[in-house]
């Protein structure tokens, strides 16, 4: 049966995760246990060890991408196995978090770094990201927080989950 990789929160005030590196790739074996995918947090960075054996299916978030607690990220299956359906939850899970980004202004992390003192200066984006940003419904400061140098296209689709 297939099993789909999905973060669940790890805290009370973590609404995000980052990916970080995939340590296996698309076809790959994957072992009960055997580490998988490294997850980022504002509070821990870890290792996610796998709670199924088979193989990686699907990668659905890539690297560096940010996504909403209890996102599907990946599917670990058998080779001949049909895929669950996974795209309408994710869709619901992204549109929750862009709206609470949009509601309050900012990520939380851009609302910490705002507190201390350092979202002052306005984020560095390509005129194209910024329309894009505007058109998505995402804060550009918010992407700014998770990239470094100037917020490209790439990165507010990315941040946006596409």
């Amino acid at each position: 049966m297939a099993f789909m990789i999905r973060i669940d929160r790890l805290d009370a005030n973590i609404e995000e995760i980052t990916i970080g590196a995939w340590l296996k790739a698309e076809g790959d074996p994957v072992a009960l246990g055997e580490p998988v995918v490294e997850i980022i947090t504002d509070k821990i960075t870890f290792e996610y060890e796998s709670e199924a054996e088979g193989i990686l299916r699907k990668i659905v978030a890539a690297e560096k991408s940010i996504v909403p607690v209890h996102y599907v990220i990946g599917v670990i299956a058998g080779p001949d196995e049909d895929l669950p359906d996974y795209e309408a939850r994710n869709a619901e899970l992204r549109a929750s978090l862009q709206a609470s980004s949009v509601s309050v202004g900012a990520s939380p992390a851009v609302r910490a770094a705002r507190s201390e003192g350092e979202g002052a200066r306005k984020a560095r984006a390509t005129p194209a990201a910024r329309r894009r940003a505007r058109e998505l419904g995402v804060d550009i400061e918010a992407v700014a927080a998770t990239v470094e140098g100037a917020v490209s296209v790439e990165d507010v689709e990315r941040f946006a989950g596409l």
